[in-house]
């Protein structure tokens, strides 16, 4: 920016970055502590907990949580991609399981729900040894890159829960609801758009990798 951005608009930028970096990092948090508060504390920790104490757990946790990453943040100056690659890096951690319970929830009606808590933890566990530990050993230059490791590991992911699926399907095939608080009428032009949005991810993913 100082090579392209007249001087007097420097400081202009730097606090319209800031304010960028501390609203994203606002969101995150919040949604951490929200998801720890009501998912995680109220499910397993304390299950008669009231508001304020699930209130209260959360902003411990959250504190927590700011503290583990003002920690970890000066680290990822060293990182050879910049942060942007880095930050894409990492979220492989949990897209590619999340996609791969999503889509499978989507196209199997047998496949019981120990399936998609297995399929979450291998994928996450796998991505986290590739890249943190596996990687550091081989070499970045001769390790596939991450975006191959993702995908690798997406197949792998389907494969055993749909393995899980024949071995211990479920009793009874998956129906929705009949009644649903909104309106379930499919978009008419769902498959065509989908079908190209599709084709550009893909054609994205072939042209640039």
């Amino acid at each position: 920016m100082t090579e392209v951005l007249p001087f007097w608009l420097r400081g202009f930028f730097a606090a319209v970055l800031f304010g960028a970096i501390l609203s994203s990092f606002n969101s995150a948090l919040n949604s951490s502590v929200t998801l720890f508060g009501v998912d995680i504390y109220r499910q397993y920790f304390n299950q008669e907990a009231s508001d304020r104490q699930v209130v209260s757990a959360g902003k411990k946790f959250g504190i927590l949580l700011a503290i583990a990453s003002m920690t970890i943040a000066p680290f990822i100056a060293n990182a050879p991609q910049g942060l942007f690659g880095y930050l894409q890096e990492v979220n492989g951690c949990y897209s590619i399981p999340i996609l791969t319970i999503i889509l499978v929830g989507i196209f199997s009606r047998r496949v019981p729900p120990i399936a998609a808590k297995i399929g979450l933890a291998s994928g996450v566990g796998l991505y986290i040894i590739s890249q943190f530990v596996l990687k550091p050993v081989v070499g970045a230059d001769s390790y596939p890159h991450f975006l191959h490791v993702m995908f690798a590991l997406f197949v792998l992911n389907v494969c055993i829960m749909l393995v899980i699926g024949k071995v211990r399907p479920m009793t009874r095939s998956w129906a929705p609801g009949a009644a649903s608080p909104v309106d379930m009428t499919p978009y008419a032009l769902a498959k065509p758009v989908g079908a190209v949005i599709v084709a550009i991810v893909v054609s994205s993913y072939l042209i640039f990798s």
